[in-house]
């Protein structure tokens, strides 16, 4: 979540953090896949509840990127 709010304040001013991010995310997935099926003994345990509050918290990371942008271009 870090990685996309950083990336949402300060896209609009620095473009080359969306491909980064992407390629974060990326990087993210192919380390879960690989630990998921190699390392983990056991799948970690989780519910319907740690999605729903992520999700509520990401619904601010345009905002974000909204007030920032207006931000970055109207300031000398």
């Amino acid at each position: 979540m870090t990685t996309i709010f950083v990336t949402f304040m300060y896209g609009f001013s620095i473009p080359i953090l969306f491909p980064i991010a992407a390629f974060t995310f990326f990087n993210f997935y192919i380390t879960e896949k690989f630990l998921i099926a190699y390392y983990y003994r056991k799948p970690p345990m989780f519910d319907e509840k740690l999605n729903k509050v992520a999700l509520s918290m990401m619904r601010w990371a345009p905002l974000y990127f909204i007030l920032f942008g207006y931000w970055a271009m109207g300031n000398k």
